[in-house]
């Protein structure tokens, strides 16, 4: 009998070192003054969804990712470069050459437009000295509205 128990106890005691699932429906993420909490209770589909443009993951805790180019430029030779990043006061677009009739837009997380402007020298300064701590999308758009790229700017 105890052999049984004990084999019954190492299959188990192996299990849980391998074996990390969930069955959640609810979850959330907190942000509080540079920390940031998040919990899941119950997720029961784990997969990958691939498109041309977009990848979602889906199912248990995922790793905190920090992106800070969302899209890149498709098919030009001009280099946009955004920096410092994180940042306490400005951000700097830079070019490797002049652009044609470009703009920016700053936005918030919920997709409200914060800024917008011109960009017409190969360095712009954007300043953010205004907002509160948190992440916000920069995106460069050409002058007829399309847009070439998006950075992730962390306001620190």
């Amino acid at each position: 009998m105890k052999k049984v128990i004990l084999i019954v106890s190492f299959i188990f005691f192996i299990s849980a070192l391998f074996a990390q699932e969930v069955v959640s429906s609810a979850g959330k993420t907190q942000n509080n003054s540079g920390y940031e909490v998040s919990w899941t209770v119950g997720e029961p589909v784990i997969s990958t969804i691939f498109s041309e443009s977009n990848k979602l993951t889906q199912g248990f805790q995922q790793s905190k990712l920090i992106i800070t180019a969302i899209n890149k430029i498709s098919n030009s030779k001009n280099v946009v470069t955004v920096f410092p990043n994180p940042t306490n006061e400005f951000a700097v677009v830079k070019y490797n050459q002049m652009p044609d009739e470009h703009s920016y837009s700053i936005f918030d997380l919920t997709g409200r437009c914060l800024k917008s402007g011109l960009i017409n020298s190969t360095e712009t300064q954007i300043n953010l000295v205004e907002y509160a701590k948190s992440s916000y999308l920069l995106k460069i758009f050409q002058g007829n509205g399309y847009q070439i790229q998006t950075f992730k700017i962390i306001k620190q």
